[in-house]
């Protein structure tokens, strides 16, 4: 992906959330893109604990820190378990309203603590790179990213190709890999030509994952267009030239249910609850759906919630959990 902008510069927020307070995500994540003018949210793992190692006597607190700080935290992310994310700002503006976004952080949410930084734009690239690695779901399949695509070429499982972009989601996060292992688990079930739903899209991995190895029409949808255009280039990635006939991307207000045979909804608690009715309205008889974004202690609540539904599996990666369901006959 290549970002054209005038700025030489561009700013960004950590902010980081403990397992008592990670609920605060989903809001903060929407105020950050549609009332300050973020251009892009990226999660990745950090334990407190690590940070507070890293830090020691250095701690920071709603403050600038190094660059060399800020890239030794985040060298310390990996394979970690905890919640952060990372709030990039860099069309006009942009320090306007990555200060302003910070004010309201402080103001409202005084117990996250908060880092700020700013680095120069030629380093955009090398920030999204730093960490993606390919992530083997299973031995048929692989989520690649796009510039390890050449070297991944031989491998014979099937693979489905991911620019991270804004960070929307790169099967990195236990959520989106539970997501795709079940999804591993019943594709067998699943009939070529069937319809697929990618509630809350991000960028597109689970969906075009369907898409990709069962040839499911697949409508994504999301509330960000950010997420859209993230989906948009990653469909061009995998399926460039060919006729995706009955697939479509749809911002959140646009979309009415229609039924489909597996429905993906990796979006928090909160979310799964408040868009139940549409989630349950868009799946069909017998079709599955898969929901993640939660917290371990929060799968019952979502069990009963979805009392409906035949709940299949439960799978968990640390902190996290997804569930299977399966709508009866």
């Amino acid at each position: 992906m290549k970002v054209y902008v005038e700025n030489k510069k561009f700013n960004f927020v950590l902010i980081q959330y403990s397992r008592e307070n990670v609920n605060f995500a989903d809001g903060i994540n929407a105020y950050a893109l549609e009332d300050f003018g973020c251009d892009g949210v990226e999660e990745f793992s950090l334990e407190e604990a690590r940070v507070d190692e890293i830090l020691g006597e250095r701690a920071y607190s709603g403050g600038d820190i190094p660059e060399s700080l800020i890239d030794e935290i985040q060298a310390a992310t990996i394979d970690q378990d905890s919640f952060t994310y990372k709030y990039f700002f860099y069309q006009e503006d942009f320090e306007v309203n990555s200060s302003d976004f910070v004010f309201f952080i402080k103001e409202n949410y005084p117990e996250l603590p908060l880092f700020t930084a700013q680095k120069n734009f030629e380093d955009w690239n090398a920030e999204w790179k730093k960490f993606y690695t390919p992530i083997i779901v299973s031995e048929r399949l692989e989520i690649i990213p796009e510039w390890l695509k050449e070297s991944h070429e031989n491998s014979p499982a099937q693979k489905v190709y991911i620019y991270p972009g804004m960070g929307f989601g790169t099967g990195t996060h236990e959520t989106t890999y539970l997501c795709l292992s079940l999804f591993d688990k019943i594709s067998d079930l699943l009939k070529p030509a069937s319809h697929c739903l990618d509630f809350g899209c991000g960028s597109g991995i689970l969906g075009i994952t369907a898409l990709k190895i069962k040839s499911m029409p697949t409508v994504f949808c999301d509330i960000d267009k950010s997420a859209l255009n993230n989906c948009m280039q990653n469909l061009v990635l995998n399926f460039e030239g060919e006729m995706l006939e009955g697939s479509k991307l749809i911002i959140r207000d646009r979309y009415s249910p229609v039924l489909n045979d597996l429905v993906f909804a990796n979006i928090l608690e909160n979310v799964l609850i408040l868009e139940k009715k549409v989630i349950l309205s868009s799946l069909n008889k017998s079709g599955f759906l898969i929901v993640s974004g939660l917290l371990n202690h929060q799968v019952d609540k979502i069990v009963s919630e979805y009392n409906s539904l035949e709940k299949v599996a439960v799978v968990s990666k640390n902190d996290w959990s997804a569930i299977l369901f399966k709508r009866h006959s």
